[in-house]
């Protein structure tokens, strides 16, 4: 098949068919995908909003890629529905974290194939013989799920992509032809895919029954890889683990690549993605494979080495563009990761998940061996190099007593003690593949204190706030919906900026100055233009 076009479509986190929350994020995972098809075609992206306006120029594309979350099923749903209205005639292959729930896709949506789990490996089999056949066998494709009249069929489980495949694509950069103003968002770059964590849940409810054969918490951390009653790795809540294996790490050469070709069309915010940054190269510490959340201690020689290299690039150096991190593991956070993190990413924001004030349900309930000390221990750490610690709790967890909801109380005023910038409350959500997979979230005999947690963390949050009051921050600028908003350059919470000139400030970078703020804004002066497109 000669001159094929391939369009992919960024789906993430646009729920029903619009975003509440980091508007301005832009996941790896579909520039990933993006890079394999540029391999065989001539390749056109596109955010979810601009694909809906610009139906036109994808319905003569040979294949369109559509990636999304299981919490994206409506705007799937939205942007199918766009195409095949207008009688879009090539073929459609959905990817990412919904692809476990291909039955519910394939048997109720307009979608050809699924491809089940990463993408690397299913994707090379189909564009390597649309090359060199026109056409593949979809029993030829591995990890396939797709529809026979009625009947949905797979070709095998997912399949977790070799390091080597990792290293060896490079991933889609050309964010300028995408995005009208690049610089304004927060642009993904994976430095390591999967997760360590291979603790399960010991729980004997559900669907699920454990044995208490303990293999999960083994010191051969081979062993924790299989569980002989088919209880899914990692936190009962969380399907990383299943989903993306053990830590794969990307290298240093590939990730700088990857960045300096960002930065060259028009990135001014990096963030090295992973589902724990300190897990970057942390394989390469162990003989065997790394199942082990907290043991060993984080590489830091590694760390180091990559974000060295990265700060040698000369908008990084000189401040032009701002690398940040993501998520980090509480128990691999010591005093020399603060001193490297503090060193490299002074100012940025780093997101600790503790889930609940209990140690005791955290490490056998949810499988996370992330204790209350390990968290409080790290945000100080943080804090004292300059950092700016956020934490994850959560509400509804299956199993979840009365006990465990106090002590989730009771360590906010901890959190409180070592400057926690922010707390974050999330309800919980059952997900494909996951140990809590089908249970609900159970809230109503525990509805008080989860008020009680609620009101607690709004007032905490609320004090942090109030030290904005009379700060200037710099923030990206973006008008939308005859309101200005401002992205902080290091990230922190969004703007809502006061200008009443007429000029249009998208994609300026500006001075505000705080000047109130609320449970869910913050509002700010432009103080002054920094700079504008073409400045």
């Amino acid at each position: 098949m000669n001159n094929l076009k391939t369009v992919v479509i960024d789906t993430l986190a646009r729920a029903s068919g619009e975003r509440y929350s980091t508007f301005d994020v832009v996941g790896a995972g579909p520039r990933i995908i993006a890079g394999i098809a540029e391999l065989y075609s001539d390749v056109y992206f596109y955010p979810f909003e601009k694909a809906l306006v610009e139906i036109n120029s994808i319905i003569d594309a040979d294949l369109v890629l559509i990636s999304a979350m299981s919490s994206d099923y409506n705007a799937l749903g939205k942007i199918l529905g766009k195409i095949r209205s207008h009688n879009y005639k090539g073929r459609v292959i959905v990817g990412g974290p919904i692809s476990f729930e291909y039955e519910k896709i394939l048997s109720n949506l307009p979608v050809d194939y699924v491809v089940i789990g990463e993408g690397e490996i299913p994707l090379l089999n189909i564009f390597s013989k649309l090359k060199e056949k026109g056409e593949f066998n979809p029993t030829e494709i591995p990890a396939l799920a797709y529809r026979v009249e009625s009947i949905v069929k797979i070709t095998g489980r997912h399949l977790h992509t070799p390091i080597e495949i990792l290293d060896s694509i490079k991933p889609w950069t050309r964010v300028d032809e995408a995005f009208d103003y690049p610089q304004i968002y927060r642009f993904y770059v994976e430095v390591v895919r999967g997760c360590s964590n291979f603790q399960r849940p010991l729980i004997t409810t559900g669907k699920y029954n454990c044995i208490n054969c303990l293999n999960c918490r083994s010191p051969i951390l081979e062993n924790r890889l299989v569980c002989p009653v088919g209880i899914p790795p990692g936190c009962g809540f969380c399907s990383v683990p299943y989903m993306f294996g053990p830590p794969r790490s990307r290298s240093i050469k590939s990730i700088k690549r990857e960045v300096e070709e960002l930065i060259q069309h028009g990135a001014r915010r990096i963030v090295l993605s992973g589902p724990d940054f300190l897990d970057y190269m942390r394989e390469k510490l162990v003989s065997n494979v790394l199942t082990n959340p907290c043991y060993p201690p984080a590489n830091k020689e590694a760390i180091e080495g990559l974000l060295n290299e990265l700060s040698s690039i000369p908008e990084v150096e000189s401040g032009r563009v701002v690398v940040m991190i993501e998520n980090i593991k509480a128990c691999l956070v010591d005093e020399e990761v603060g001193r490297i993190l503090g060193k490299y990413l002074k100012g940025t924001t780093i997101h600790i998940g503790l889930e609940t004030g209990s140690d005791e349900f955290n490490e056998k309930i949810l499988g996370k061996p992330i204790l209350l000390k390990h968290v409080v221990e790290a945000c100080r750490i943080l804090r004292a190099y300059g950092l700016r610690p956020y934490v994850y709790l959560m509400y509804g967890l299956p199993f979840a007593s009365e006990d465990v909801y106090r002590d989730t109380l009771k360590a906010i005023s901890v959190l409180g003690s070592v400057g926690v910038e922010k707390i974050t409350l999330y309800k919980f959500t059952s997900l494909p593949a996951t140990a809590f997979e089908g249970l609900k979230p159970e809230i109503d005999s525990y509805l008080e204190l989860i008020k009680s947690i609620k009101n607690t963390i709004d007032k905490y949050n609320m004090a942090m706030k109030r030290k904005l009051l009379g700060e200037k921050l710099e923030v990206w600028l973006v008008k939308s919906k005859k309101k200005i908003y401002g992205y902080p350059v290091k990230h922190g919470p969004v703007v809502f900026v006061e200008y009443h000139g007429r000029r249009n400030l998208t994609g300026c970078r500006g001075l505000v100055k705080i000047v109130d703020i609320g449970p869910r804004f913050v509002k700010g002066v432009l103080v002054s233009i920094l700079e504008c497109p073409g400045n």
